[in-house]
């Protein structure tokens, strides 16, 4: 696995980034820890010196070398620093031999490292006396610096560490996605090569990557369908359309052979090549509706009163066939949709209930309200359609041996089914027994009442 492509993984940068931020954040915490104590600690030193050369200073000049003298006898000049110098720097006692460099008297304290006569590092104050000398008073800050040095090892540590994990973490987190996008990669190159019937494979994490590769597996399943329609269509045209083409080109041999034309003759070719026009309009029409351009007509449409216009349409054509054509009253139901597109695939439907329904039979459009499901129901006694048929009916030109004495062209289905699902519709053929019941259901969520 590179080591180049692991870094720029989303994973990898977004676990560095918290560990960084988790990292700044202890820092920073550890670091006012540190300020606080350590300023606490310097502070207390400072107080106990101001202190303890306040109360020197207070001494009579006689007895101030003896008071310092016996201070220093208390812990055997160990722990603390007394000295006494003249206005010229000389010592006059104590266990410092000199004035150390940058101690100005009255001004603030210093720290030194270890001497010959203080054997600790230590911190010192001076002090002008009132007869002018100079009084230092200094402690062993041995502990002061040790603690001072545990606070920054800890700090410098733990933000290593942490910083070490996140980067660690953003490893081992960072992996395996990048092992899922290769497999998800070499499924797409296949994809790439031609398999459609190849899908991005998931798993039971439902993560982002689950997400995206059910997307792109629904995208690949209808290019897989569009596909297999074009290719259906391809040799549906060649199959169907040569036939009235065949015929009118035999019309019109015999007609340039004879040299006798008459308008019927004319008529008759003109049907011919009107038929392959009719086809050629339908798949242009699917093309348009399969380009989901028409998305932009949508409005609240009312299904009672769309259902009441296919009524009124069609009411006069039943009569003529002998079929009675039944509109149940039906109250408002409310969807998005666009009123012409779906107006077209209802009456589509409607139309070929007519069609193939017998005379003295009876064909019925009404609406399911049911809240969970509304749509629109076309309803016939005809023939209907056999089970292993009903998928086969929406594709392009397809029409069943029963269907073949039946006028059309087998695009009105295919028409039907793309109307519903540039709207995101549903489409259910059902057994009326006897007969088809054709239902467009819409979804839910498109719906108010």
């Amino acid at each position: 696995m590179q080591i180049r492509a692991l870094l720029r993984t989303t994973t990898f940068r977004l676990s560095a980034l918290y560990g960084l931020i988790f990292a700044l954040g202890l820092v920073a915490l550890l670091g006012l820890v540190y300020l606080q104590s350590a300023v606490y600690l310097t502070r207390r030193v400072d107080g106990i010196l101001t202190t303890e050369a306040a109360g020197l200073s207070r001494s009579p000049p006689s007895a101030l070398e003896q008071r310092i003298a016996e201070a220093l006898s208390l812990d055997g000049a160990k722990n603390n620093v007394f000295a006494l110098f003249n206005p010229r720097g000389t010592r006059l006692a104590g266990n410092l031999t000199a004035m150390p460099a940058g101690l100005r008297p009255g001004g603030p304290p210093i720290e030194i490292g270890p001497t010959a006569s203080f054997a600790a590092p230590a911190r010192l104050i001076a002090r002008r006396l009132s007869f002018g000398e100079v009084l230092v008073v200094g402690r062993d800050v041995n502990q002061l610096q040790e603690m001072r040095g545990i606070l920054a090892s800890a700090l410098i540590g733990s933000g290593t560490a942490v910083i070490a994990v996140g980067l660690a973490f953003g490893v081992a987190l960072s992996a395996r996605p990048l092992r899922r996008l290769r497999v998800l990669q070499r499924a797409c190159d296949e994809i790439a090569g031609g398999d459609l019937t190849r899908r991005l494979p998931t798993s039971r994490r439902h993560d982002e990557l689950d997400m995206f590769a059910a997307t792109v597996n629904y995208t690949m399943g209808e290019v897989e369908r569009l596909m297999r329609e074009v290719k259906t269509a391809t040799d549906t045209i060649a199959h169907d359309l040569r036939t009235p083409l065949t015929r009118a080109r035999a019309q019109l041999y015999r007609l340039e052979q004879s040299g006798d034309v008459t308008p019927l003759d004319i008529a008759r070719v003109t049907a011919e090549l009107d038929t392959v026009l009719e086809r050629f309009r339908a798949l242009m029409r699917i093309s348009e509706l399969e380009a989901a351009g028409r998305r932009a007509g949508f409005a609240p449409t009312d299904l009672a009163r769309l259902a009441a216009d296919v009524c009124d349409l069609y009411q006069p054509l039943a009569e003529a066939n002998g079929v009675e054509f039944r509109c149940p009253e039906a109250r408002s139901i409310v969807v998005a949709a666009d009123p012409k597109l779906l107006f077209e695939a209802v009456s589509n439907l409607v139309d070929n209930a007519i069609k193939f329904t017998a005379k003295g039979g009876a064909v019925t459009l009404r609406l399911d309200d049911d809240a969970a499901r509304p749509g629109i129901v076309v309803e016939d006694t005809g023939p209907g359609i056999p089970q292993a048929e009903k998928a086969a009916v929406l594709q392009r030109f397809y029409r069943g041996e029963r269907d073949r004495m039946v006028p059309g062209s087998g695009l009105g289905l295919s028409i039907v089914a793309a109307i519903v699902r540039l709207h995101r519709f549903e489409l259910e053929l059902a057994d009326a027994d006897p007969g088809l019941k054709a239902v467009i259901i819409c979804r839910p969520a498109a719906v108010t009442y």
